[in-house]
This record gives structure tokens, sequence and C-alpha cells, in this order.
């Protein structure tokens, strides 16, 4: 069992999570006026330099841990296709500015952006695969991965990005820990069912 103090409440892991960002993002500019990392590929390489160091020593709260080590694998993965600036700005946005004052859409893309950030693969389906859950779920078994159905999703908001119309997810994974995500980002969240959820826009 872990102790108490390896994990935080929600809202000192956004906390957290926007303070890590906030230093790697520091530690680039700092880099770049002393004229480093000014292209695309010594800004990868310097990113993940960085992000390894820091989840080797320990820099940051043991509960964003695992954020660190997925950019990691991530970045060694992928290379420049992992787009770690764009990743750890979309960190820093999402967790350091009020979410209240955002649309509901745009909640949402960051609260997916931070699930994919994580790890999580995030997928539209057609409307003809969405009534098949039991290939869904097989197709997609082995990850963590937050599914929505495409008719929903491009109906569900509007021009303004206010959520107008329900929008049902199905999660393969860690089912709690992308709800977490969702209600740290103040998104309307219903469960559904053992692996749904839908975001339910007010009365």
């Amino acid at each position: 069992m872990k102790k108490a103090l390896d994990t935080l409440p929600t809202e000192q892991t956004v906390t957290a999570l926007a303070h890590f960002a906030w230093c790697a993002l520091v530690a680039l500019r700092t880099a770049q006026q002393d004229g480093q990392a000014l292209s695309l590929l010594s800004t990868h390489t310097f990113l993940l330099r960085w992000l390894t160091v820091a989840y080797k020593q320990k820099r940051f709260p043991r509960a964003i841990a695992s954020d660190i080590e997925s950019l990691v694998v991530l970045g060694r993965n992928k290379g420049l296709a992992a787009s770690l600036l764009s990743r750890l700005e979309y960190i820093w946005s999402s967790c350091s500015r009020p979410v209240p004052a955002q649309s509901d859409l745009y909640s949402l893309t960051y609260a997916i952006e931070q699930l994919k950030s994580q790890g999580w693969v995030n997928a539209v389906v057609s409307d003809g695969d969405w009534d098949n859950e039991a290939l869904l779920v097989q197709e997609y078994s082995d990850m963590d991965a937050l599914l929505v159905r495409k008719l929903a999703l491009t109906g569900g908001f509007s021009d303004e990005g206010k959520l107008v119309a329900p929008v049902e997810f199905l999660v393969t994974g860690n089912l709690s820990a992308c709800t977490a995500v969702f209600q740290a980002h103040a998104l309307p969240l219903v469960m559904m069912a053992l692996n749904r959820f839908a975001l339910q826009p007010e009365q």
C-alpha cells in the first residue's frame, strides 16, 4: 500500500504539474538565450535530457513522477514526433489558467492533451463502430485509451465552445485516472456504465 505522502489531492497535483512544466519551459528559454536549443532537434534533445535528469533526481512530487516518465518514454520512442515542447506548453496552459474562465471545448482539449502526455491514446470513432463496444474494447484492450463518438463530438459544442449536448466517452484502461483529469478541468462528468461516462450540459 502506498504511503499517504505518495499521492496528492487533485488540485495539488495540477499545481505540481503546472510548476513542473513552468520549470521545463524556463530552463529551455534560458538555454536559448545562451544560444543553445535553437533548432527543432536541439530543442528536443535539450528537453529530453532535462526531463530525464528531473525524473532520475526526483526533483518533483512523486504524484507526478508517472507524468514525467511518460514524457521521457515518448521522447525516446518517437523522437521529434513526440512534440515535447508542445506537450509541456499544453500542460502549463491547462494547469495554470483558471479553468472556469475557459470554454467547455477548451477545457476538454487540454484535458485530453494532459492524458496524451501521460501516454493515453485518444480516438474519434465512427458512428458505425461506436455501437460495437466489444470490438472497440478488444482493439484497445492493451492500452489506456479514451474513445469518443464522432457525431456526438461534432454536435456537442456550440461555435463558442459551450457544451450543448451530451458527449459520451468509452474508456479502456485506468478509468479513475482518466476521470480525475476531467474533474481537474471542471468538466461536467456523469458516469454512465462500468467503462463509460459523458459530459452533460447544465440544464
